[in-house]
């Protein structure tokens, strides 16, 4: 019987951790979670639950997930968010493949994600199912960097753990959104830009429109009712942030250029 470690990392996340906890409880050998510096209850939480809590100065995404792994001692290391839950059938899913040989040389598992958008599980719109790779035998992966998200490497084959979902509970305000949008959208314009990638203002506003309407009439979001509207619009906002910033990123090297002599 193989054992699971689940790698948490985390601030501020005492609203979610009783859920999540519960969640994890079924099939989790440790709780393994590095804190960037919690104001809240969310040490106190995770020590009165078990979980092996280390701080740390936050790293970046990818590095942060790192350490967490380097701290694991399971066969296999699971990586959740705090605001992922899995469902009692991926518990029981995860409990399998720990006590069966089904496993074989496969090194990591891309597991099924439910998004929750405001509070609604959001089965149209390109939402449902999303995949992403977070399950992988110990010592055979490693997160490694991009502008916008990190991304996980793996040593070996791959599949996907069919059973259950990770019910994701994105956001939950308009605020919330509209605060990450900032930071993502200018990290991707900052990586099309080095990639040398370029758009033409008809182009940027092309982008948007197609993606809402992708989003909204093509794959059925406004079957999603209000939320399912909100999806579909703030994701096209975003691409309308990002490639309106690619733009600018150009228009500034352009005139740092005729600046010099």
């Amino acid at each position: 019987m193989s054992t699971l470690s689940v790698a948490l990392i985390c601030r501020d996340e005492q609203d979610n951790l009783p859920a999540w906890l519960e969640s994890v409880r079924p099939f989790a050998d440790e709780v393994v979670a590095v804190d960037s510096g919690s104001r809240d209850r969310t040490l106190e939480i995770l020590q009165a639950a078990g979980a092996r809590v280390t701080c740390h100065d936050w790293l970046g995404y990818a590095e942060q997930r790192n350490l967490a792994a380097s701290l694991c001692r399971g066969d296999w290391i699971l990586y959740l968010d705090a605001d992922e839950r899995p469902d009692a059938e991926l518990a029981r899913r995860l409990n399998q493949l720990k006590g069966q040989a089904e496993a074989g040389n496969t090194a990591a598992w891309e597991l099924a994600f439910k998004v929750f958008f405001f509070g609604r599980f959001l089965r149209h719109g390109g939402f449902f199912p999303e995949w992403h790779l977070r399950l992988h035998r110990r010592g055979q992966g490693r997160w490694v960097q991009n502008q916008v998200h990190e991304r996980l490497e793996v040593e070996g084959g791959t599949g996907r753990l069919k059973g259950g979902f990770v019910e994701h509970y994105s956001y939950h305000t308009v605020g919330q959104y509209l605060e990450r949008m900032q930071r993502y959208s200018q990290a991707a314009a900052r990586q099309m830009f080095q990639q040398g990638r370029r758009i033409s203002a008809p182009g940027v506003v092309a982008h948007a429109g197609w993606n809402f309407l992708n989003r909204y009439l093509l794959r059925l979001g406004f079957l999603d009712g209000y939320q399912g509207y909100l999806a579909a619009r703030l994701e096209s906002l975003y691409t309308l942030a990002k490639y309106a910033r690619l733009r600018e990123l150009w228009g500034e090297a352009t005139a740092e250029r005729r600046e010099q002599p």
